[in-house]
């Protein structure tokens, strides 16, 4: 059996993982992150050594906020909150530690797809549309085995997409951006925006039942993603719609009432499916280490 490393940068957390040909975590650690991009390359060095230890692995595949040049393995741009990290060459200097090692470098969100297509809610469809639902919105696109990057390696930024044109100032510099309406800081300020008082997203959740202002926040969280998902499934066409994130932890509250709106919305209902993501906070893990498992697949 073969085995990779699979290494998920976070905004908060380096994780990694020793991963079989199966797609099963055999060991996993993790070292927060900080605001010092030299700090976390060395944190990424270091979950490699304690998980390689005298372990025969064939290679390392990393996954990390921003668009990024998968063949060179270097971050293009960065919108997220990782300090002075665009432009870091993460594969030469990973390389530079472990000559012996095979790299890869995608963006965290396409790794988190990759293992949804592989072992989870995907398996066995030839087209995806996928979006992560987190402090933003992340997206992926798959078609014939592979994933969609782009020209300049941004064919996945469905969270970039205009949902309200004029809206919400996002940090890219555009205006109305999709995530900053539906994602866990979209859904705060929407709560502002109606009740003038700050909650958390998870307190916001919580009082839905009690909070009328929760409520209408909720209500209008749901048809923002559902106009989403319309618009998403009319362009890209695909065989399923797969829905992860740390938000997918409150569907419970918002997600029956989102598919309604979605039919609603929806110019011809098909039998495409909306499904929840099976692997949440492991995705990033286990689909990073599928660029070096599956790589001939």
């Amino acid at each position: 059996m073969k085995y990779a490393i699979g290494i998920d940068l976070g905004g908060t957390s380096v994780k990694g993982g020793l991963v079989n040909s199966q797609g099963e975590i055999i060991e996993q650690k993790s070292i927060p992150t900080i605001s010092d991009s030299q700090e976390n390359l060395k944190a990424i060095n270091s979950l490699i050594t304690d998980l390689r230890k005298d372990r025969e692995i064939v290679g390392v595949g990393i996954g990390s906020p921003g668009s990024i040049d998968s063949e060179n393995g270097k971050v293009l741009t960065i919108g997220g909150n990782l300090k002075d990290w665009t432009g870091i060459e993460i594969k030469e200097y990973v390389y530079k530690n472990h000559l012996d090692l095979e790299i890869k470098v995608e963006n965290d969100a396409n790794c988190a797809g990759l293992c949804e297509m592989w072992i989870g809610s995907g398996k066995g469809y030839k087209s995806a549309v996928g979006i992560t639902l987190g402090t933003g919105l992340g997206g992926f696109l798959f078609l014939k085995n592979d994933l969609i990057r782009g020209d300049k390696y941004r064919g996945s930024e469905l969270g970039h997409t205009i949902l309200y044109p004029n809206g919400r100032q996002c940090n890219c510099g555009q205006m109305g951006c999709t995530e900053r309406y539906v994602g866990g800081t979209g859904l705060e300020e929407t709560y502002f925006e109606v009740s003038g008082i700050h909650k958390s997203g998870e307190e916001i959740i919580s009082s839905v039942a009690s909070d009328e202002n929760a409520k209408k926040t909720i209500d209008r969280f749901t048809d923002d993603l559902a106009t989403s998902l319309v618009t998403f499934k009319n362009f890209f066409d695909p065989a399923i719609i797969i829905i992860g994130g740390g938000v997918i932890n409150s569907s419970h509250v918002w997600w029956d009432k989102m598919i309604t709106k979605y039919q609603e919305k929806i110019n011809s209902i098909d039998e495409m499916p909306i499904v929840k993501a099976k692997y949440l906070n492991s995705s990033g893990i286990i689909g990073a280490a599928s660029l070096i498992l599956n790589k001939n697949e």
